[in-house]
C-alpha cells in the first residue's frame, strides 16, 4: 500500500544556500527580493532550473521530504510505510518521502499571503514520483480538499486504485471531476477536528484502527 499525505506548512531547517546567497521559494517571487524564485525558475547564469538542481540531489545539506516537515505525523509514516510514503507538496508535486528538497513558501491554502498562494494559472512542472509504482498498490490519499485537484491532476491516468478520505459533506458540490472517475474510491471520515483532520486518520491508519 502506497500512503500520499500532503505537505505542511510548518517546517524545519533554513532556506536553500546556493553558492553562498539563501534562496526562497514561493508561487508569486517578489521582484524586489534577488533570491526569491519559483521551483521552475531557471537559476541566473545557468542553463538550469531550480527544479533540475533539487532532482540532481547534489546538495547533501537538503532533508529528506519526511523530515523536512516538523508534525510528528509524518516521521511516524515513515517508520511504518518508508520508501511507500510519499508527500503531496504545493511546491514540487509528488514526492518520495527520501527524496531530498529545499524549504519553500507555497501552499493551497487560501488563507496564506497572496504570494505563497499556488493559483490554477501559476506554472509548475511538477514531480510524479508515482509514476514508477507497482501498478497492483493501492494508493491512499491524505489530506485537505484544496489538494485534491493536483492529486487527481497527477494520478488520474495510473491504473493503481486511488482511495481518497474526505471531511466535507458534499464532496462532489466542489470537486465534480472526480464523479465519474472508476479508479478513485472515497471514504468518508468521520471527525470533529476542523484543521489538519488528515493527521488523525492517519493515526487510524498507523493504529490499525481502519482497514482498507
Amino acid at each position: 500500500m502506497i500512503i500520499v499525505i500532503s505537505c505542511s506548512g510548518s517546517k524545519n531547517g533554513g532556506n536553500l544556500v546556493y553558492k553562498n546567497n539563501e534562496i526562497t521559494f514561493t508561487s508569486s517571487p517578489d521582484k524586489e527580493k534577488t533570491n526569491n524564485f519559483k521551483p521552475d525558475s531557471e537559476i541566473p547564469n545557468e542553463n538550469r532550473t531550480w527544479r533540475e538542481y533539487v532532482n540532481s540531489q547534489e546538495n547533501e545539506i537538503l532533508l529528506e521530504s519526511y523530515k523536512l516537515y516538523k508534525p510528528k505525523i509524518y516521521s511516524s509514516l515513515y517508520e511504518k510505510y518508508e520508501s511507500n510514503l510519499f508527500i503531496l507538496s504545493a511546491g514540487w508535486g509528488i514526492i518520495n518521502s527520501e527524496f531530498k528538497i529545499p524549504k519553500y513558501d507555497i501552499t493551497f491554502s487560501k488563507k496564506a499571503e497572496q504570494n505563497s498562494q499556488r493559483k490554477k494559472t501559476d506554472f509548475f512542472i511538477d514531480f510524479n514520483h508515482l509514476e514508477k509504482v507497482n501498478p497492483n498498490e493501492k494508493i491512499v490519499f491524505l489530506g485537505g480538499a484544496d489538494y485534491l485537484k493536483l492529486f487527481y491532476n497527477l494520478t488520474k491516468d495510473l491504473p493503481n486504485e486511488k482511495i481518497i478520505f474526505y471531511k466535507k459533506k458534499n464532496i462532489y458540490s466542489d470537486l465534480p471531476f472526480l464523479k465519474n472517475e472508476s479508479s478513485f474510491k472515497l471514504i468518508k471520515y468521520e471527525t470533529k477536528a476542523s484543521t489538519n483532520w488528515h493527521y488523525g486518520c492517519a493515526k487510524g491508519l498507523l493504529a490499525d484502527k481502519i482497514k482498507l
